[in-house]
């Protein structure tokens, strides 16, 4: 048995002009704080370990209450190969792209249960998961999301499809009815990796792109559904372990994730995708950088210059994260030696690589 003490502090801040907040209807602000999740960790046999303990989400600035606090309880079984099963508390950092996963929900919203299959090979990456976020009660519609990604890789050659649903509604509350909203999304790429010899020492890790074709329906209770599409064309490069890139995204009609709610919540959207994506056309160029301090501390910092009606908007967001492992008991009281840490993956990562 281990116990495993991981702690984020990060600052993420987007900063909007009140053009855009008029016409996309997205909002400028600032997050700072710290997640820190304290858990014991068993193995019970190869490939199957349980983890429990806790997370703890502050945010500076207010008080010395958490903001959050959330139970960690997960059992995690590698039924094959580079295949885990997850049930409890998921992985909640899902691959979906931005415009269906707002890459702030890691702070704001930043824990998931349920039940979820990952995989990430050569050839294949997966990720399938149900998060279950209310019960259902006489007052209360029961909500939860189902996603999926799967993402085939072959040659430097990439295709992909993504799908997330939420869902709010319900059998025995006496709510307006059901809400739905679901995402599609279909996309493909190229990179090229050079071949690196022993001894090689090259600048330039890869260089490729994608494209994804997404759509979002928004269909609640009392209200006309709509529907809109847009196209994400990104083209990125890895060079002096630096991942730069350039996106571009064009949309349709302002109703991508759309802010309308229903009628028991007015203005309050059911989708989870960033509200830039409301917009026709946006622009964004991204550095994002990440330092390994120590075997278990690492920094990623996220520069990004959002261009949206004519305007410049930066955003900036930097995280350091320390992950310590301390074995316990037997192992413990006999060598007092600690375990190889386990591979941290920044939680700022490469977005929408392969």
């Amino acid at each position: 048995m281990s116990l495993v003490i991981e702690n984020q502090t990060y600052v993420y801040n987007r900063e909007l002009g009140e053009e855009v907040d008029a016409r996309v209807q997205a909002e400028g602000f600032t997050l700072i704080g710290n997640l820190s999740k304290a858990f014991f960790q068993y193995e019970i046999k190869k490939g199957l370990k349980v983890e429990a303990g806790v997370l703890w989400n502050f945010e500076f600035g207010e008080d010395n209450v958490p903001d959050e606090v959330d139970p960690i309880i997960s059992l995690h079984y590698a039924f094959a190969e580079d295949w885990l099963l997850t049930a409890g508390t998921i992985d909640r950092n899902h691959p979906l792209h931005d415009a269906f996963f707002n890459d702030s929900l890691r702070y704001i919203d930043p824990i998931e249960q349920g039940f979820q299959i990952k995989a990430d090979s050569k050839n294949i990456r997966q990720d399938l998961w149900l998060s279950w976020e209310e019960r259902e009660t006489t007052t209360q519609r029961e909500k939860f999301s189902i996603g999926n990604v799967t993402q085939l890789k072959m040659g430097g050659f990439m295709l992909e499809g993504q799908i997330y649903w939420v869902h709010l509604g319900g059998q025995k509350n006496t709510g307006p009815g059901v809400f739905n909203n679901l995402s599609l999304g279909a996309g493909g790429g190229y990179t090229y990796r050079p071949e690196k010899t022993a001894g090689s020492s090259y600048w330039l890790s890869e260089i490729g792109f994608t494209v994804h074709y997404l759509q979002n329906s928004d269909d609640p209770p009392a209200l006309p559904k709509v529907d809109d599409n847009g196209m994400a064309y990104r083209a990125f490069v890895t060079a002096w372990d630096t991942y730069i890139y350039y996106q571009h995204w064009r949309g349709g009609s302002l109703n991508f994730n759309s802010p309308r709610g229903d009628v028991t919540m007015p203005g309050i959207a059911l989708s989870k995708g960033d509200p830039l994506y409301r917009a026709r056309i946006y622009d964004e160029v991204g550095v994002v950088k990440t330092w390994q301090l120590a075997d278990e501390v690492i920094a990623t910092v996220d520069l990004r210059a959002q261009f949206l009606l004519g305007r410049f908007e930066p955003l900036v967001a930097l995280n350091i994260t320390w992950r310590p492992t301390f074995p316990l008991f037997e192992d413990y009281f006999k060598n007092r030696t600690r375990p190889a840490p386990e591979q941290m993956e920044p939680p700022i990562g490469r977005p929408y690589g392969f």
